[in-house]
């Protein structure tokens, strides 16, 4: 346990003192309790103890004070052990979108040695002077040069993708590095760098509790001396393109700009998020959502947690609650319709990929595999998310509902209404198809495939089958096989919905259907998976 002392800037009507545990947990303690655990140091009595507290409170506190806050408020949140040194079992704090399986790769000397070097890069003239060249380059790159060229070499040469991976991943270390840099250059000392799973990625970390040391602005440094390293990055490889003029270097010098501006979106625990929580002084924004969502409730009064923040923080928090709410609802509400296509998409993909493992070889087949790789990666991270999700909001309405009848018939009602919602939006018919070019997928396509629900046969084709392309549908439409009787119904933009009966043989066959006698094609419909799900070309066409 490490006692950080005062929270500067923060966004409380009252002062707030930090401890942290070991793995980064913050716990917030108030000035009385923060006096306490530090004035015990295993050899003082209680009336030692008592008297040190009273000088520095300013307010006479006894023993008996001592005692009650020492077995009540601080053994419980694990602050402090009992006289024979053993603590209690505190439950650890496992964030939904937290970093998981943690592993420290660099000792805290280490970091330390390496930061204390990287210093110098944050003296205000050395950041104006990065700023400026920055700007320039970006000038450059979007408005003179562009980047149709650096695109082009990077897909014509498949292996280029290889070398633009491992410079994002060093990136991605020095990013780390630079937190740790500007949290030395604040004059508080990092901890150990390692790596962990954020979802299903593999993430590079940096522990820099001891910045909340820090007043505000030392703060902030620290959050953004990790996008600021990047932006140091970016100028290097602009430096190495002017000599060597290696065009694939410019997508890089893009997509490492990119992924700048994904570390600032607010809604996951990137960067952004913890600027915002700096800016605010609320050390864990997350946890507030739930209080201000219910104190937002007419005639409600609002919740501890949120009554006791400053007025302006309040408005600010409960902005950024009502602005990641809609978002975080309609994401999870797009992957609850869409997984199906989403599952189709996926293993359409992965069997073609599969396919051309079987076949090429060499760069090729690496690629292929690293391919497969990346693919595999997202589908195991939704799917986890969304267990997680479940068992949580699950878990927490239970608690709520516990010892109120009503409360859980509510709960039971709501949890199989949702069940079966799901299991008509999942039902494995001819929704089970993968998107095909012209679809655009949008929220309301979803809605709209609803009708077809429990038609058709899903569409999961073979390593070989996969290998030719799926037929395109028109701008605005969406298709989707109905396997079991030949019907294929077609979702315009427009809202309307058309079936179409299959028809005789044409006399043209598209680039994704192979040509079949008229005997087959007049008694049943092309078994091919890559069958057009446009209505058949007229003869006359």
């Amino acid at each position: 346990m490490h006692l950080l002392g005062e929270y500067a800037g923060t966004g409380y009507v009252e002062p707030q003192y930090l401890a942290a545990r070991t793995g980064g947990q913050q716990i917030q303690l108030s000035k009385l309790l923060h006096l306490v655990a530090d004035e015990c140091d295993g050899t003082s009595s209680y009336d030692d103890i008592a008297r040190r507290v009273s000088e520095s409170y300013g307010k006479s506190v006894s023993a008996d004070n001592v005692r009650t806050l020492v077995d009540d408020k601080l053994r419980p949140l694990g602050v402090l052990a009992d006289p024979a040194g053993n603590s209690p079992e505190v439950e650890e704090s496992d964030p939904l979108l937290g970093l998981k399986l943690r592993r420290e790769v660099l000792h805290p000397r280490t970091v330390q040695a390496l930061a204390k070097l990287a210093t110098p890069v944050f003296w205000p003239p050395m950041v104006l002077a990065v700023l400026g060249a920055l700007a320039f380059v970006d000038y450059w790159l979007f408005f003179v040069h562009g980047l149709g060229q650096g695109l082009r070499a990077s897909v014509q040469h498949p292996a280029v993708f290889l070398l633009v991976v491992g410079v994002v991943v060093v990136s991605a270390a020095l990013h780390e590095l630079g937190h740790a840099a500007a949290c030395s250059y604040g004059g508080a000392k990092p901890g150990g760098m390692g790596m962990g799973i954020y979802i299903v990625w593999p993430a590079f970390y940096t522990d820099v509790t001891d910045a909340y040391q820090l007043d505000r602005r030392g703060r902030l440094r620290t959050e953004l001396g990790g996008v600021y390293v990047n932006a140091m990055v970016v100028l290097v490889i602009a430096g190495v393109h002017a000599v060597t003029h290696f065009e694939p270097l410019i997508l890089l010098m893009f997509l490492l700009q990119v992924q700048v501006l994904q570390q600032m979106l607010p809604f996951l625990r990137l960067d952004g998020y913890y600027v915002v929580s700096d800016l605010v002084g609320v050390p864990d924004l997350f946890r507030r959502i739930g209080p201000v969502l219910r104190s937002a409730i007419p005639f409600r009064k609002p919740e501890p947690e949120v009554a006791q923040l400053k007025p302006w923080v309040r408005r600010a928090v409960t902005g950024w609650v009502l602005v990641i709410v809609p978002i975080l609802l309609l994401n999870l509400g797009y992957i609850l319709l869409a997984f199906p296509r989403i599952v189709a998409t996926s293993w359409d993909s992965a069997a073609r990929l599969s396919g051309q493992l079987g076949h090429d070889s060499g760069t090729a087949k690496v690629w292929a595999g690293a391919q497969l790789l990346l693919l595999v990666l997202p589908a195991v991270g939704i799917t986890y998310t969304m267990v997680r999700t479940a068992r949580r909001s699950a878990a927490g309405a239970w608690r709520w509902s516990a010892g109120s009848p009503p409360r859980r018939m509510g709960v039971m009602t709501g949890g199989l209404l949702l069940l079966g919602a799901l299991a008509v939006a999942w039902y494995p018919d001819g929704r089970v198809s993968p998107y095909r070019p012209g679809e655009t997928g949008t929220l309301q396509q979803q809605v709209r495939e609803l009708r077809t629900a429990g038609t058709g046969a899903p569409l999961l084709r073979s390593p070989d089958q996969a290998q030719k392309p799926l037929a395109p549908v028109p701008a605005g439409h969406s298709a989707v096989i109905d396997r079991s009787g030949g019907a294929t119904t077609d979702s315009t933009s427009n809202g309307t919905t058309t079936t179409t009966q299959p028809t005789a043989a044409p006399d043209v066959a598209t680039s994704a259907d192979p040509v079949s006698s008229p005997a087959a094609s007049d008694s049943s419909p092309s078994p091919d998976p890559a069958i057009s799900t446009e209505p058949s070309p007229s003869p006359t066409g």
